[in-house]
């Protein structure tokens, strides 16, 4: 995978830090309808216009110091499990000790990722060198190395299944895969899909109707500020994030947005052929690549190839895109373990539904997983729209 360049030619989308958002859209409030609306502009953001872009039906402000893309490069806590200001700390990732599991002290993200893991016989694949760093920040970013790590710090496969064979016969023997789809239902999440392109659709009628700039450049920042417009929305209809902290609504969007909006607008490309298809309902093609730079390559060559190689619906699509929102290593969470658990309820109602409309395909989910939300968490986190 070719290295990505450390900014764009000429354009108004440059790469950034992972840290600062950057120029191409001011965001401000009062459009009608949803308020909050973002509004285009050439400046740089503001914390203010941030926050007030977030604070929509009651979600209030964070400052920019809860951003929460993990700067690369962090060394990582020691593994030992030792005490640390006296409170035991995760073996495998640092982060605080919730007891002992599976033969190690650990945090509970790491002992939902050992249990889920070895449940359900994932197999993982290392993208880099095999020794990527595991710490608190970046503990999501490669599952194989974490599980090697989990293996290395003594966490015991057989405690899972001896786990599992006393809650099988005190339950009774069945499978949980309905159980999970009525804690996360995945009607539910594509609903949220379907309600947003529905919102898109109206504002790509209307933007048809008024005429648009031919500028790629602009014609890209317009069509992620609609769907900016949008994602609150989106958000609010994935089951049980409304009934997270508010404070913590905020800093979860605020942590994913740039992936959100790159999966949704490289899922709507599928349909056409060496082109994006923007929110407004126009198309950026090939020949205008130069203008916009490496971001356009990245994702039509990487990510919207794959998702059409893959035939991936809209189903799978809500699905990959609550994980991303769901993201327990999001900075000053109060809530993280809530977050981590419907995280893992997302992958068990995705799994439960791959493996019902697409039997033949037994890795499917482990493949949506791997490489496609993988791919843009390690690659395009370089990437800002902003």
């Amino acid at each position: 995978m070719n290295s990505i360049p450390p900014s764009t030619s000429a354009v108004s989308i440059p790469v950034s830090s992972v840290d600062s958002p950057l120029s191409a859209v001011s965001l401000s409030v009062g459009s009608p309808g949803i308020p909050g609306t973002p509004s285009v502009g050439y400046g740089p953001i503001s914390n203010s216009q941030i926050n007030s872009s977030m604070s929509v039906s009651g979600l209030h402000a964070v400052s920019s110091s809860d951003d929460v893309k993990p700067p690369f490069g962090l060394k990582s806590v020691s593994g030992s499990g030792p005490m640390l200001s006296q409170k035991r700390m995760c073996a495998i990732c640092g982060d605080r000790s919730s007891g002992k599991h599976y033969g190690v002290h650990s945090c509970e993200g790491c002992k939902g990722f050992f249990k889920r893991t070895i449940r359900k016989d994932l197999s993982y694949t290392c993208r880099d060198n095999k020794e990527c760093l595991v710490d608190k920040r970046q503990r999501n970013r490669c599952q194989y190395c974490r599980y090697q790590k989990c293996l290395a710090m003594g966490m015991k496969r057989e405690a899972v299944q001896e786990e599992r064979q006393k809650n099988k016969e005190r339950d009774g023997d069945y499978e949980c895969s309905s159980s999970a789809n009525e804690e996360m239902p995945v009607e539910k999440i594509l609903e949220a899909e379907t309600a947003v392109e529905h919102r898109s659709d109206l504002h790509s009628d209307f933007s048809s109707r008024a005429g648009e700039p031919n500028d790629p450049v602009t014609n890209i920042c317009q069509a992620a500020d609609k769907q900016l417009f949008t994602l609150v929305e989106w958000a609010k209809r994935i089951p049980h994030f409304s009934e997270l902290p508010l404070d913590d609504q905020v800093i979860l969007l605020r942590a994913g947005w740039n992936e959100l909006l790159i999966a949704a607008f490289s899922h709507r490309s599928i349909s056409v052929k060496d082109e994006i298809l923007l929110a407004t309902g126009l198309h950026v093609e090939s020949a205008q690549s130069a203008e916009v730079g490496a971001l356009f390559d990245r994702v039509l060559t990487e990510l919207v190839c794959k998702m059409r190689d893959m035939q991936m619906d809209k189903t799978e699509l809500g699905c990959l895109r609550a994980i991303v929102l769901f993201n327990p290593d999001a900075k000053g969470l109060t809530s993280s373990s809530e977050v981590e658990l419907l995280r893992e309820k997302v992958y068990a109602s995705l799994e439960a539904y791959c493996k019902q409309k697409y039997p033949d395909q037994q890795g499917r989910t482990t493949l949506l997983c791997n490489y496609l939300f993988h791919f843009y968490l390690n690659n395009l986190a370089h990437f800002k729209l902003f």
